[in-house]
């Protein structure tokens, strides 16, 4: 690789980045793949090398890559080793991070080890963190390369989800108070911060007291020459984490109070629910309806849009840019959303997307897409123009990289 390139660390502590199974996966594994385009990229990642190395097939950048698996390493031994585990843990994470303060986290002591270890050995321009737990490993890089430029990349504002959570007593306080203090210090830890929306800009910035240096680098969609669909079923699309809280939410939603009303004005239509994780017992047993059709995690989305006439994204909060929703408008198929749901995309309603925000209108927007077929190929149409020109992922990564480099 070419001796001028500018070196980025790169670290994802997820288990299954590959194949991308959420929107979050999908920005990490497109993030990574558009960096080894213009940079000589080191990642860290939780997911073992032989599996992550199957994404090459469809991620060919990524090749350029230095992968590096926690799982691929030996075990710490050290003076702690010998204690019980849970209190070796707490005290390695207080030794290694040089702080009495602070619960010990998982991701900083997998990755500890493997960090300083390269930074030790490579000088790198920027460190990219791909989740708030590892924020905590600033002042260590920094311990070594004083110069490092490190970059948090939010997905979301945590505090903004948090607080839906808390409201609804899923989270307690303490742990509440905690993220919000991490997100209103992020000036003070990190040197930039990427954001996925104007959204999330103006509430990290003002939870900064206008102190963060921050860019707007939105999520993006694939978009291929197969990518136009034309379907004419009566089949609706769910696509989404099911673990996921706004999206177990908004599901709920739909299924119990606009989907009846869709079935009581053509009974043939159908709900295809796609997605991993658990979707809890209320949610579960509102799948078993006999007009839903309950895919849970499948390996590739393309053969289920394929399938619809109508993509949903029903969300009543969250926070960042859905990914599934510019999925679809890259796959030609239109899509009825709040406004919640398509925040952070710069649609026209009426032209690229149908906004709907209340039981009735959600469910007669969908079935007039469902019936005027010519609006619908409309829609469709005025959508993967949209995506194209603006959320193609290599616009997104050379926007990235323009930033990076440019400042």
């Amino acid at each position: 690789m070419h001796t001028t390139m500018k070196k980025v660390l790169i670290i994802i502590p997820f288990y299954e980045i590959y194949p991308p199974m959420n929107g979050g996966m999908l920005r990490c594994i497109n993030i990574l793949n558009q960096l080894s385009k213009y940079f000589e990229v080191t990642a860290i990642i939780h997911q073992d090398s032989k599996s992550f190395s199957k994404a090459i097939e469809l991620y060919p950048a990524i090749e350029n890559c230095n992968i590096i698996s926690t799982k691929d390493g030996e075990n710490v031994i050290d003076i702690f080793s010998y204690l019980p585990s849970k209190i070796a843990k707490a005290l390695r994470y207080r030794y290694w991070n040089r702080s009495v303060k602070g619960p010990a986290g998982g991701d900083f002591l997998l990755v500890y080890p493997i960090l300083i270890e390269l930074l030790k050995k490579t000088s790198f321009d920027y460190a990219i963190l791909e989740e708030v737990s590892l924020l905590n490993t600033a002042k260590v890089m920094r311990r070594y390369q004083p110069n490092i430029s490190i970059i948090y990349d939010a997905h979301n504002v945590n505090t903004r989800l948090a607080k839906a959570s808390l409201l609804k007593g899923l989270i307690t306080p303490k742990n509440y108070e905690l993220l919000k203090k991490v997100e209103c210090n992020l000036s003070k830890m990190v040197n930039k911060v990427l954001v996925c929306s104007e959204l999330d800009l103006q509430q990290l910035t003002g939870m900064n007291n206008g102190k963060l240096i921050a860019k707007i680098i939105p999520n993006g969609v694939t978009i291929e020459t197969n990518n136009l669909i034309r379907n004419n079923s009566d089949e609706i699309l769910f696509c989404g984490s099911l673990d996921y809280h706004p999206n177990q939410e908004g599901l709920i939603w739909f299924c119990e109070k606009i989907f009846p009303l869709i079935l009581a004005k053509k009974a043939s239509t159908r709900l295809m629910v796609v997605g991993k994780g658990n979707p809890g017992e209320e949610l579960r047993k509102l799948l078993k309806h006999t007009s839903i059709i309950y895919y849970g995690a499948v390996e590739k989305v393309n053969i289920y849009y394929q399938k619809a006439a109508v993509a949903i994204v029903p969300l009543l909060s969250g926070s960042g840019t859905r990914l599934k929703l510019l999925e679809a408008m890259g796959l030609n198929v239109p899509v009825v959303s709040t406004k919640i749901g398509a925040e952070g995309i710069e649609y026209t309603d009426q032209r690229n997307i149908v906004i709907a925000n209340d039981v009735d209108s959600f469910a007669d927007e969908i079935l007039e897409l469902l019936t005027d077929k010519k609006k619908a190929y409309y829609i469709a149409n005025e959508a993967f123009s949209f995506v194209k020109k603006e959320y193609d992922w290599n616009i997104v990564g050379k926007k990235l990289s323009d930033y990076l480099i440019l400042g």
